[in-house]
């Protein structure tokens, strides 16, 4: 009695909540009395809310971006006033090109129309006095040569002023500006460099908004939804919540993955051109959920034991499903209600009679 004492003193230190003692086999006098008799914790299968994680990775990028580009041809850039990362207002000045030439073409204009006005005056002065004399005194041939003179100074004064507006047009062209509020994410202008019409000068990141352009699988596009929170992993391991801005209305038939954009927070520290990981909450769904620790192998396939009325373990085999850390899904093999092992079911056998013990409620149950 004494040896059997120390032995079940060695399993209650080493296995707790696993062995109680129990009147039934071990006799003194050799034949059948005392046995041990396992006492396990069970809980109860039953329904949770599985909050489930849509996982994919993608590439931080502009939410949109402008290539500013210059209208003007020929002209050498004589001033940068913003470069890489600035933040640039609507209508700021970016660089400014040489204004030399188009200004001296803009005096030129302006004494045109001065004296295609001055000619327009005359030319009415003249059909007045035309008019205004005796008939017979000038022939009707001269009264209309004054009215002609009259519609030709008018044409001439219309084409001076619109080419007048053509230079300042091009002349306002020899100031690059931001077409909107945004971020300058790169310069190509070069202090002197002639640039070509077309040629681009900077790009921008309008209203300084950037986003993720994640990938994820196309089982999982149904699931996500704008509006729904989101983390992003940077290269780091730092956390940055956004939300999701929109899902892409296509799916690479190559791939089979789908884009959802996720939208960033201002004044993130992400950079354009990052390589990040994406976990998007997609809502929740009810399923069967049971401890990871429940879950036992017997020749390669899942089972968990379960505990009848009377007390005697049976072993069941399961298909599971998602799992993390704590939980695991379980697809099928189990029906809510049923008692299951949660502790000690490693160390069972089937159709043992076991003593249970029941366990705490479990929380609701994250699953990537």
């Amino acid at each position: 009695m004494l040896a059997l004492a120390r032995v079940a003193t060695f399993l209650s230190c080493s296995l707790p909540l696993i062995m109680v003692w129990s009147p039934t086999a071990f006799p003194a006098d050799g034949g059948v009395g005392h046995r041990l008799l396992f006492t396990v914790t069970v809980d109860t299968v039953r329904e949770t809310r599985i909050a489930s994680t849509v996982v994919g990775m993608g590439t931080v990028a502009a939410w949109r971006e402008m290539p500013i580009s210059s209208e003007a041809n020929g002209l050498a850039i004589v001033e940068i006033r913003a470069d890489e990362g600035d933040r640039v207002r609507k209508g700021q000045i970016l660089a400014r090109l040489n204004q030399s030439l188009l200004a001296a073409q803009l005096d030129q204009n302006r004494a045109a129309v001065t004296e295609a006005e001055a000619q327009l005056a005359n030319a009415l002065s003249d059909q007045q006095r035309a008019h205004a004399v005796t008939s017979g005194v000038i022939s009707q041939q001269t009264i209309e040569l004054r009215d002609t003179l009259v519609k030709t100074s008018t044409a001439k004064l219309a084409s001076a002023r619109a080419i007048l507006e053509e230079t300042k047009a091009r002349l306002a062209q020899t100031e690059i500006v931001a077409p909107e509020n945004a971020i300058v994410a790169s310069r190509s202008a070069v202090l002197g460099q002639v640039v070509q019409m077309g040629t681009e000068l900077f790009r921008l990141i309008q209203d300084e908004r950037i986003e993720v352009n994640a990938l994820v699988a196309e089982a999982d596009v149904f699931k996500v939804l704008p509006q729904q929170s989101a983390r992003i992993i940077d290269p780091t391991g730092h956390v940055t919540h956004a939300a999701v801005r929109l899902v892409a209305p296509v799916v690479d038939e190559q791939t089979r993955l789908g884009t959802v954009r996720v939208a960033l927070p201002a004044k993130t520290q992400l950079k354009p051109g990052m390589f990040v990981r994406v976990e998007i909450d997609a809502g929740s769904a009810p399923a069967l959920t049971i401890p990871l620790r429940a879950l036992v192998w017997r020749e390669g396939r899942a089972a968990v034991f379960t505990v009848s009325d009377e007390g005697t373990a049976v072993l069941k085999a399961v298909t599971a499903g998602r799992q993390t850390g704590s939980s695991v899904e379980v697809v099928q093999g189990l029906e809510t209600g049923e008692r299951i092992v949660v502790e000690g079911a490693g160390l069972l056998n089937d159709g043992e009679r076991v003593r249970a013990e029941v366990a705490s409620v479990r929380p609701l149950v994250r699953m990537p």
